[in-house]
């Protein structure tokens, strides 16, 4: 009899055992999964800084705000805005650049989609990149 319980008592541990393996597995999958579920299902923004080649000129300012007004059309894009530079006399501000362009979009799926559809392609190759001197880009989810 002793050596059946010893049997039992290792079957039981060893059942246990997968069952606790089993259950951490499962909790950090769980985890995991959701994490990454939330990351994809946020909004993300697209924020695009443009030093043009011909410092502060208004009609080609204007060009890039007029033709960023399409991107509403892509798949994804919840929001477009656009801007010029506020001037600062602080010193930490960073007012160099002449425009600017914000794009929300419905998650980083819809990002990726973005910088490969043609009306994106059209606009960036077209439009900005031959008036830009220099052009930043910040891509940002926001914490609330």
């Amino acid at each position: 009899m002793h050596n059946s319980i010893k049997v039992f008592i290792k079957k039981i541990m060893k059942k246990f055992n997968k069952q606790i393996v089993i259950f951490i597995v499962f909790t950090l999958f769980s985890n995991f999964t959701y994490a990454e579920k939330a990351e994809k299902d946020e909004p993300v923004y697209h924020v695009v800084l443009i030093w043009l080649k011909t410092y502060r000129n208004e009609m080609r300012i204007n060009k890039i705000i007029n033709a960023s007004k399409e991107l509403k059309n892509i798949p994804g894009v919840l929001e477009v805005s656009t801007g010029k530079v506020l001037r600062s006399a602080r010193v930490i501000v960073d007012d160099t650049f002449d425009v600017s362009v914000i794009i929300k979009f419905a998650s980083k799926e819809y990002l990726k989609d973005y910088l490969v559809h043609p009306i994106h392609v059209k606009i960036a190759n077209e439009v900005i990149k031959p008036l830009a001197n220099k052009i930043l880009i910040y891509d940002t989810i926001l914490v609330e």
